[in-house]
């Protein structure tokens, strides 16, 4: 939630919208007025133990998911830091906005319509149900187009977050992907440029839930938003036809990995070992830059054991994914692409690994990503994703994203250092990997020892990574 109330949530009296301020000729204190800050009015703080009790095991679930982070905000990758989502639990007939860096629930739905929109989402046999909701425009004010897709796996780490989590915490969590409408549609949040990316529903959760000091707020009587900034209206519309969201058949819920394929070997220990994931998640970090070393095939299989996890989801068997692991710095491993899992699979690992020049290049010039000593990509046929509309594609980046996490929990179990990237050349890692003909890279992750450096570039003002200078 960013630190503050959601403009999904303003009091009345907000100011209006550009072309009101315009018609009437006070531009100069329209824009005066939007730089000012109002305090929400007609709210009530209560203390943490008017927190209704079938929530608190939700907000326990954000307290472990916080671990041993800085801005109190859940432990997961994003582009640029810019977490570009918010959430809201639906417990019984009502619905919360939970702000976990300010540890803040607040009510903003209740009634018969919470549980009519529960039903038709098909939640109601659910004892909560978090929901992941995306806002875009906080990565595309930055990143530009490219900032949805950056949106969609920042999400897709953060469901996966909870999922994996709330497995340890509850007796049953499945995550559902397939929206439904009905929630997004209580919330109104289309009129306020977001969209419901996923469902974690949750049953039986363990006795141990008591969670840290939150506040409780009342602001059901807050008006809804009418007014949104122009750009982010824009940006809005310009995702029209690209956006996953429009609401289908609910799909079934399996348990199993999230590529079908890659069962567990019987050779390789089960992850995650004698850690609990939720020991994993507390450790997870992403690498600032990387040092000259060179990693074992050990710590190469133990890490990439954890993309056999099987998790409980809604998202269809046939993935249309490729896995491809490239070969830098090994022992026992000779340099090369090794397809590892979907379509377009070659018989022999390529002859030849990408230089360190090779490798800062088609990393778009991120340096600190020299010395990184195996680089794993996850890519699909361009063609087949455009031919799977919109929904094809935000399974894809959500399985990406997912899988892309489940590899930094078993970096973590392994003592291996990784990061993952969205600023990469994609027609220049299909020649270097030696891909398919037609297939585009999604998300690339690169695994080795960290270095000294203490700042990560893609964070600064101007992210170089993608042609800034």
């Amino acid at each position: 939630m960013n630190g503050y109330t959601p403009a999904l949530y303003a009091p009345s009296g907000s100011v209006g919208v550009l072309d009101s301020a315009i018609s009437t000729g006070q531009d100069a204190s329209w824009r005066w007025d939007r730089m000012m800050l109002t305090a929400p009015a007609g709210t009530r703080a209560v203390a943490c133990r008017d927190v209704p009790a079938e929530l608190r095991p939700v907000l326990r679930l954000f307290d472990t998911a916080s671990a041993g982070t800085l801005n109190g905000g859940p432990s997961v990758p994003s582009a640029g830091a810019l977490h570009p989502y918010e959430y809201f639990a639906a417990v019984g007939e009502a619905i919360y906005a939970l702000d976990a860096a300010r540890h803040r629930c607040t009510l903003v739905r209740s009634g018969a319509a919470v549980r009519t929109a529960l039903e038709q989402a098909g939640l109601a046999d659910t004892d909560a149900a978090v929901l992941v909701v995306l806002r875009p425009w906080l990565s595309m004010r930055k990143y530009g187009d490219r900032g949805y897709l950056y949106a969609q796996l920042d999400a897709a780490h953060l469901a996966t977050h909870l999922l994996v989590l709330a497995t340890e915490s509850h007796d049953r969590a499945e995550l559902r992907t397939t929206p439904s409408g009905s929630l997004g549609e209580l919330l109104s949040l289309d009129a306020n440029c977001r969209y419901v990316h996923s469902v974690l529903a949750l049953r039986g959760a363990h006795h141990d839930t008591h969670p840290h000091e939150w506040s409780f707020v009342d602001e059901r009587g807050a008006a809804v938003a009418g007014d949104r900034f122009w750009l982010e209206q824009e940006c809005w519309k310009s995702l029209a036809g690209l956006r996953g969201d429009t609401p289908g058949p609910a799909a079934s819920v399996r348990r199993g990995p999230l590529l079908p394929e890659m069962r567990a070997q019987p050779e390789t220990d089960p992850f995650p070992g004698p850690e609990s994931m939720t020991s994993l998640a507390a450790k997870r970090r992403s690498a600032k830059d990387f040092a000259p070393a060179v990693l074992t095939c050990d710590e190469i299989d133990r890490t990439l054991a954890a993309l056999r996890t099987p998790l409980l989801t809604d998202l269809p068997p046939d993935s249309g994914l490729g896995l491809t692991l490239v070969v830098r710095e090994v022992a026992d491993c000779a340099p090369g692409s090794y397809p590892l899992y979907g379509p377009g699979r070659m018989s022999d690992p390529a002859a030849v690994a990408p230089s360190g020049d090779e490798l800062v290049r088609v990393c778009m010039g991120q340096e600190h990503l020299r010395h990184a000593s195996a680089v794993l990509l996850c890519h699909t046929d361009r063609q087949r994703l455009l031919d799977a509309g919109p929904r094809g594609v935000s399974d894809a980046l959500f399985r990406a994203g997912a899988l892309t996490h489940l590899l930094y929990l078993g970096a973590a179990a392994t003592g291996v250092d990784v990061t993952a990237i969205g600023g990469f050349d994609s027609m220049g890692w299909r020649v270097l990997a030696g891909l398919p003909d037609g297939h585009e890279v999604l998300y690339v992750a690169l695994l080795g020892r960290s270095g000294r450096t203490s700042v990560k570039l893609d964070r600064l003002h101007r992210a170089y990574a993608h042609n800034e200078r």
